[in-house]
């Protein structure tokens, strides 16, 4: 397979952007991958959240409620973990300044992030059609809404991308001597409030499960 095959998979404006290389390429390139990559993704979690489909699961029975919700917490705290690196390695990826970008690596880094979306949404899922004794409803809660807003901050990526690539030949107020430096930063974490709503559950569950 020669070095770029693996973009004739995508719509020409992804192929083009590397043919001919305008200003920014690198960011533009990243920005409509990831609109492409996600795109399955984000309308799935839209359907999810609207209520738009159904998918059947067993019934976790009163007694191994407690495994499942270790099992969902642990799954949960492993899901954010790897976006920050992920996010770092990308923008390693478009190469120091005068440096050439690594568009494999950029390609890779993209499928990796939508494959951690992905993962995302199908938590969001099995936490909206578990089908869990009803004194674990506080907890399913808790559980249910720490993760996805997550993925609803790299949605915002490629918008962002857009916004510096506008920015080229613009009087942004860099100069080749000193150029001006965009930080930008997405937190992706829990809640600040995870841990006592998750408590509070907890205590509720076991409360409800000593009546």
């Amino acid at each position: 397979m020669a070095p770029l095959d693996f973009l004739s998979r995508y719509p020409p404006i992804i192929q083009r952007i590397v043919i001919d290389k305008p200003d920014g390429w690198e960011w533009r390139f990243v920005a409509e991958l990831m609109r492409h990559l996600n795109k399955p993704q984000f309308k799935r979690l839209k359907n999810l959240q609207a209520g738009q489909y159904y998918i059947p699961q067993p019934r976790v029975q009163r007694d191994q409620f407690p495994n499942w919700m270790v099992e969902r917490t642990h799954v949960m705290s492993n899901l954010v973990g790897p976006l920050a690196a992920l996010l770092d390695r990308l923008t390693a990826s478009w190469g120091a300044p005068g440096k050439p970008a690594d568009i494999e690596e950029m390609h890779d880094v993209c499928v990796l992030i939508r494959d951690a979306l992905a993962a995302i949404v199908d938590f969001e899922e099995s936490m909206h059609f578990a089908h869990i004794p009803e004194e674990g409803e506080a907890i399913r809660t808790v559980l249910m809404n720490a993760v996805g807003p997550n993925a609803a901050k790299l949605a915002e990526i490629p918008e962002k991308l857009d916004e510096m690539v506008a920015m080229i030949s613009t009087d942004h107020g860099g100069t080749v001597e000193e150029p001006l430096i965009v930080h930008w930063t997405i937190p992706f974490d829990l809640p600040d409030d995870f841990k006592e709503l998750f408590d509070e559950a907890l205590r509720q569950y076991e409360r409800e499960i000593l009546l």
